[in-house]
């Protein structure tokens, strides 16, 4: 069977490569740098100008917020006055009768009755109630916190409309942003709108910078999503008895510094603790008949349901009606507030802060939503169509193998391998296939793996030591493979374990004459150290039970693994051997052969064991080197991408493990504020639902690849981890390659310290020296 044409110019290979990403000069580096300073730079700039536009107070019309009393200077003031509104006053005494003063510009706003100027005849300031116009007359003002909430405020409405009661409602700025639709409807039907904070915090235990901050995003937003503005504001948690009132001094100080009138109320029937279940029985209803005006206190949103609320208010207005109460909105009963509302054109800074305010409220939710599907349309798509081919593979591979038994050598590069290189020939020397010989390149080695070989050596004709100086792994398989007359190759790494059947089953998988390289099966010999080996034998089991296997059956194996691979000799001199313009030598080889039309192909029982690395450091350091060079490579190869004459390789494998590294460099931040905000407002929960999703697709494909592999079901185990361990992992790994890759530097071979530990190692009895093909 013929092979296909191979491409035009495929990249350079072997020892002329240039080094993909490398930048000895570091020019590429210094100027990357200076346009990333320069872009800080003026993003810094233009965030100050922003920022200071945006928290400049829309109520002040373009004035410096005015200087007046301290905090501390105004204490716990005694209150007194009737009214909806509050107000701290500087009190002058004048001619026998007390003043009330606004404390920041100085003008007296009031004259204080006999019995209140005797209750405030040893303070300095107070809070005064007031706010009702003299014309109004039996009327019921409802008011309403913290919405608009997108199911209950509808229904309200709806309520409202029908009974033709206006009303005031005293918004958030965040659920503004979230639902601007629902704030366009409370205008249109003619309802008021008040400031309620941007995040319903306690202002009075928030700093001074906060609460500007809260109140004035407010007023932005509100401005530019509706057209209107209110300039008056309603603390989150106020009360409407003195004590309470006494503690909310400090954020009616600050708001009034501001230039917003406070509003508070004069009935307050705790409608959200009935709706928790705090209180039974039935919402009382206010002092109808026994008080002239009322501002009526209620909820639309902050609790997970208004149900009752709504029915208060619907008995609320017939039981007002009927003893002659007339509903208003609070401007229309208060000058004050007439004077600070009504209709405004935006702002460009009004719009910016909507801007804002949308990009931290509702973009994360969107973009979780965005994500989710994203991330379920990938690896439940994929990983479902992965398992779908990995089975099918199963039920198909046995019949594509064949009996010959042609010639065939081991190439193992050796450094610093003293401790594991013996046990490692020993394993070679017993396969049943019969080997004709073992090469190993000691890549200038300072310890003793050169007289471990030699030791085996002279028991066995077949092992062969090469000795060169330090050139890297590439090097070493370079020096051993051109010294190499087989037709076939098996590439193993120094402190692989094959199992005795491993060889041969490589060796089978080449039943056309077009397959260039088989991949084998690696498995984690020192699972059982630690959590961290535990976790990389789950892994090691998934990628190749799944993910490699459903890309065989396409022909599509992007990595022929060095740690246990069986070479067409011919292919690989073909492709131009190993190279060093990658760190991931074994997968640029890989991409290579299908370059020149090769087949590559994986077998499942070609068994063998390696040292996963046993500390976290250890690991990363090993990873870096592994997703530096598969990145590497895939730049290499680029143009294979999307290009049918590659078939599934270009079209499917490849593009998969571009959008595996381009999505989670991208939204990994994304993530990382969004889960925050979630843990934040929402709690652990909704976390840990989304992260127990992705671990039960997962723990699909893992069952699957262990019964694939007929792995261990202890494996399994690790699946509930998996997740936590693998995205910071990735994330980690993505960045610290682009920073390689940015930098330009040169990583070297970074090989792993070996420790020999192995839990249940793959050995049979050493062969007898006389046990080669003849």
């Amino acid at each position: 069977m013929g092979r296909p044409t191979p491409a035009r110019r495929p990249p350079v290979s072997g020892p002329g490569a240039a080094p993909v990403f490398a930048n000895p000069s570091g020019r590429r580096w210094r100027r990357l740098r200076a346009v990333l300073l320069t872009s800080l730079v003026t993003l810094v700039a233009a965030a100050a100008v922003v920022l200071t536009n945006v928290l400049s107070v829309p109520a002040l019309a373009g004035e410096p917020v005015p200087d007046g009393p301290t905090v501390l200077e105004v204490g716990a003031p005694p209150v007194v006055g009737e009214g909806p509104l509050v107000r701290v006053v500087r009190l002058l005494r004048v001619g026998g009768v007390t003043y009330g003063q606004d404390p920041f510009d100085g003008q007296v706003v009031t004259a204080l009755s006999a019995p209140d100027a005797a209750e405030t005849a040893r303070s300095e300031y107070a809070l005064q109630r007031h706010g009702y116009d003299e014309t109004a007359q039996r009327t019921v003002s409802l008011t309403f916190d913290d919405g608009p909430h997108p199911v209950y405020t509808p229904r309200l409405l709806d309520l409202l409309s029908e009974h033709g009661v206006p009303a005031t409602f005293f918004v958030t700025g965040d659920q503004m942003v979230r639902h601007p639709e629902i704030m366009r409807r409370i205008v249109r039907e003619g309802h008021a709108l008040g400031n309620h904070s941007l995040t319903h915090i306690d202002v009075n235990t928030s700093t001074a910078f906060r609460e500007r901050a809260e109140i004035t995003l407010t007023d932005r937003i509100m401005r530019a999503g509706t057209g209107r503005y209110a300039s008056y504001f309603r603390l989150p948690y106020e009360g409407d008895d003195e004590e309470s009132m006494r503690d909310d001094a400090p954020g009616i100080l600050r708001a009034q510094q501001l230039g917003y009138t406070v509003v508070s109320h004069d009935f307050d029937p705790h409608d959200w603790a009935y709706a928790s279940g705090e209180r039974t029985g039935e919402i009382p209803l206010p002092p109808l008949g026994r008080q002239d005006d009322i501002t009526v206190l209620l909820h639309d949103a902050g609790g997970s349901d208004r149900s009752m609320t709504l029915a208060y208010v619907e008995r609320l207005v017939g039981e007002a009606r009927a003893a002659g109460y007339t509903f208003t909105s609070m401007p229309q009963v208060s000058a004050d507030l007439r004077a600070r509302t009504g209709e405004v054109r935006p702002t460009a800074w009004d719009h910016a802060a909507a801007w804002l305010a949308t990009a931290v409220f509702v973009w994360p939710d969107s973009l979780l939503r965005v994500l989710f599907v994203v991330a379920v349309a990938t690896m439940l798509g994929f990983g479902l169509l992965n398992t779908v081919l990995a089975l099918l593979r199963a039920r198909t591979a046995g019949r594509r193998t064949t009996t010959a038994r042609p010639p065939v050598a081991v190439l193992i590069a050796a450094y610093n391998e003293e401790l594991v290189i013996a046990r490692t020939l020993q394993t070679v020397l017993a396969s049943r296939y019969p080997i004709e010989q073992v090469v190993v390149v000691d890549d200038g080695s300072s310890d003793a793996t050169a007289d471990r070989v030699l030791e085996v050596a002279a028991g066995d004709p077949r092992v062969r030591l090469v000795r060169q100086p330090n050139g890297g792994k590439w090097a070493a398989l370079n020096r051993g493979m051109a010294g190499i007359a087989q037709p076939f190759v098996v590439t193993i790494d120094a402190d692989t374990l094959l199992a005795p059947t491993a060889v041969g089953a490589l060796m089978a998988r080449f039943h056309r004459p077009d397959v260039g390289a088989v991949a084998g099966v690696v498995k984690v010999g020192n699972h059982a150290r630690n959590l961290v080996t535990r976790w990389q034998a789950l892994e090691y089991v998934t990628q190749i039970g799944v993910d490699r296997a459903a890309a065989a059956l396409l022909n599509a194996v992007m990595v022929v693994p060095g740690a246990c691979a069986a070479w067409r000799t011919d292919a690989v001199r073909e492709a131009g051997g190993y190279s060093d313009a990658t760190l991931a030598e074994d997968c640029d080889l890989t991409l290579m052969l299908h370059r020149h039309g090769w087949r590559v192909e994986q077998a499942d029982d070609a068994i063998a064991l390696t040292e996963a690395p046993e500390t976290v450091d250890a690991l990363l350091r090993q990873r870096v080197r592994w997703v530096y060079g598969t990145l590497q490579a895939v730049w290499r190869h680029r143009d294979m991408l999307l290009r049918p004459r590659y078939g599934w390789l270009g079209l499917l494998t490849m593009p998969m493990t571009v959008l595996t590294v381009l999505m989670p460099m991208v939204f990994t931040p994304f993530v990382a504020v969004v889960l925050l905000q979630m843990l934040a407002e929402q709690g652990p929960l909704p976390v840990l639902g989304y992260l127990g999703a992705f671990s039960l697709v997962y723990g699909v494909l893992a069952v699957v690849a262990v019964h694939l592999l007929r792995e261990r079901p202890a494996h399994l185990l690790m699946v509930p981890v998996y997740r936590l361990v693998y995205e910071p992992l990735r994330a980690y790994l993505l960045y610290a390659s682009l920073g390689t890759a940015l930098r330009g530097v040169r990583l070297g071979w970074d090989k792993l310290a070996r420790t020999a530990n192995v839990d249940e190692p793959l050995v049979a009895p050493v062969a007898r020296p006389g046990a080669v093909r003849p």
